[in-house]
């Protein structure tokens, strides 16, 4: 049987697959250049990664930024105290240590009191005797007394001479002043006994508020001045963030704007506060040499004003371990502006 298809030649077959060959070749040597920039890929890559990092950077700004004034230039805050002593004394005994948490009226340091207690028995010694010098005073002052008395009405009748009755009249006011310096002397012996009770007193040195001892200046043995410092106490129940803000951001700022504080500290809370006071100078003002620009060659520099801003942790914070907020810590603020 005959084929229905008679067989082509072998040579017009491979005529056809060398053209064919030759077409995809020639589809995969076609120039980039004839490409479109959409087909690209690594056009195509970078373009949707700078799209993307475009719009992050706008969310970021819209949601962080937009609307609020922050800085890192801000920390923590609070009440503190310089306990020190009113006297010349020697450290005997401290009662705490750094770290420590300490209560009002809380004896802290007491100081060397054998020297005032010597001094204090000598004062005592010193009052008795003026106070048996009053009771002599007194008697010789009556005795007094009655002498001249009866002198005047002798003197009176013309029975006693005039010199009788001028000297016992001088010997009357003699002992009227005597007495009254036995008197001046009780105050003044009752005076030193009470200035040296009163030192007695300082030697003892107590807590004035509720907090925490920060800083030990001193040790058992030391023989500190008046006025040197012994403790450094902090309260912890009255601390805020001061944050030091540019001048030029100043008057966006209003009393009781809210806040939102980071404390470096603890990274995954947020605290919240609002604005209570404004500083009433730049801090550079309070720097140990403040600027003096009165000389026509100086360099302008933009100044920061204190914001004192109050700290509430919220309730999220809350219900975990409160945090401790110490004095000096870093924190950053943002301030939401109205």
């Amino acid at each position: 049987m005959e084929d229905k298809y008679p067989q082509q030649p072998k040579s017009s077959l491979g005529h056809r697959e060398a053209v064919s060959q030759n077409l995809n070749q020639g589809e995969e040597e076609q120039p980039i250049n004839a490409v479109p920039l959409y087909r690209k890929k690594r056009v195509l890559i970078p373009f949707f990664l700078l799209v993307i990092a475009v719009l992050a950077v706008v969310w970021y700004w819209y949601v962080n930024l937009r609307g609020f004034i922050s800085t890192d230039d801000a920390y923590i805050d609070g009440n503190s105290v310089s306990l020190g002593s009113k006297i010349l004394g020697k450290v005997v005994q401290l009662s705490v240590d750094e770290g420590d948490s300490v209560k009002t009226g809380q004896v802290l340091v007491n100081l060397d009191d054998s020297d005032l207690k010597a001094q204090e028995e000598q004062a005592k010694a010193v009052l008795l005797h003026s106070n048996e010098s009053v009771a002599l005073a007194k008697t010789n002052l009556d005795k007094a007394r009655d002498d001249f008395q009866r002198t005047n009405v002798l003197f009176q009748s013309g029975t006693t001479s005039k010199e009788q009755f001028d000297h016992d009249k001088k010997a009357f006011e003699a002992a009227q002043a005597q007495y009254n310096i036995a008197l001046a002397q009780v105050g003044v012996a009752r005076s030193q006994l009470g200035v040296i009770q009163t030192q007695l007193k300082n030697t003892v040195i107590v807590s004035p508020i509720d907090g925490m001892i920060a800083k030990k200046w001193a040790m058992p043995g030391d023989v500190i001045q008046a006025g040197q410092p012994i403790f450094s106490i902090y309260d912890l129940k009255n601390i805020w963030a001061t944050a030091n803000l540019e001048e030029t951001k100043f008057t966006s700022i209003h009393l009781n704007d809210p806040v939102e504080i980071s404390v470096d500290a603890y990274p995954h809370r947020r605290f919240s506060g609002k604005v209570i006071q404004f500083g009433s100078g730049t801090a550079s003002q309070f720097s140990l040499i403040p600027p003096n620009n009165a000389s026509g060659n100086f360099t302008k520099l933009t100044q920061r004003i204190p914001v004192k801003i109050s700290i509430s942790e919220d309730e999220a914070a809350q219900k975990n371990q409160p945090a401790l907020l110490l004095p000096g810590m870093s924190v950053e603020i943002k301030i939401k502006l109205r």
